[in-house]
């Protein structure tokens, strides 16, 4: 306990100086930045006519699609050609979807675009008199630097918790087979199976543990759907298959599908603390589960154990 609070209290105090000491610096920036994007939310407000209605239902659905399709095009087509073919050498799972299997990608492409393109917009579409009852908002100015940190830091741990528990009562004995399994079809998987599952852990797994945290917040709409792109940029590289540099390590959900009985959350935090995050912990998989900044692909930094000799 001691040692927590004295990691805490350093992490704070470390925060607050250099809060202080590059505060003017971002003051500059995000207020260049802030006219930018209040620029832009008002040409989309005023593009829908100003009707909060359908802002929330058309911007939610299309700004979800335009992610997908966006973060989801270029490992589809590395996953479909092989190419290009440096990019396979960063491969989790080396051999596998190379190439993907065209049949089984179009059941989960079609799967995919009935979450996307049907039930998303029905729970956007039932959740909207939710948002407004709590107070999330479309009019007036973008927040400010500190609140959309605040704000973002929120949206993590709600998604954490929301999410660990959802995803880990679907893995319960008699729910899997009817609701998760579909979902874990993929023991390699590829970006477009991040939402190749059933409604139900679409909604209860994927949509409400993302949405309820701007919910809470009453968040303008605007930052809800930037929170909303970075989870679905998130869970595409999650699922995508790919160690590629200077982005998200997919190392630990990649592991999640490839055991099954494992890593149920997004951030890991929950995962410690029940202990789930065993037998990965200590795992070679664990110890690359990192942003590499290393164009060396990461079996090669850090390579596979060797095996000893029978023989021997």
């Amino acid at each position: 306990m001691r040692s927590l609070m004295f990691i805490s209290g350093t992490a704070l105090l470390t925060i607050i100086a250099v809060r202080n000491s590059v505060n003017p610096y971002i003051d500059k920036l995000w207020g260049a930045s802030h006219n930018f994007w209040g620029a832009l939310w008002n040409s989309i407000y005023n593009m829908f006519g100003r009707n909060d209605m359908v802002t929330h239902f058309v911007g939610n659905t299309l700004s979800s699609i335009l992610f997908f399709v966006v973060f989801n095009a270029f490992f589809l087509f590395c996953d479909i050609t092989g190419k290009p073919a440096w990019l396979l050498k960063y491969k989790v799972q080396e051999g596998t979807n190379q190439p993907v299997d065209r049949e089984k990608l179009l059941g989960a492409l079609k799967t995919s675009a009935f979450n996307l393109c049907v039930v998303s917009p029905l729970f956007t579409l039932f959740f909207y008199p939710l948002a407004l009852y709590m107070g999330a908002y479309h009019k007036g100015e973008l927040p400010t630097f500190e609140r959309f940190l605040v704000e973002f830091l929120v949206f993590n741990i709600v998604e954490e918790f929301f999410f660990y528990y959802s995803h880990r009562i679907l893995h319960h004995p008699k729910l899997y087979a009817r609701f998760h399994k579909k979902h874990h079809e993929w023991t390699a998987p590829i970006g477009v199976t991040s939402i190749y599952c059933s409604p139900v852990e679409m909604v209860a797994s994927n949509l409400f543990p993302a949405a309820f945290g701007p919910l809470i917040m009453r968040s303008h709409i605007f930052v809800s759907w930037v929170w909303f792109g970075l989870v679905i940029f998130s869970t595409t590289f999650a699922h995508g298959g790919y160690h590629v540099p200077f982005f998200f390590s997919p190392e630990a959900h990649d592991y999640h599908h490839k055991v099954f009985n494992c890593l149920y959350g997004t951030l890991g935090i929950l995962d410690k603390l029940h202990k789930t995050d065993r037998p990965f912990a200590g795992s070679v998989n664990e110890k690359r589960h990192f942003i590499s900044f290393s164009l060396t692909p990461i079996k090669q930094i850090i390579p596979d154990p060797v095996k000893p000799n029978k023989m021997e």
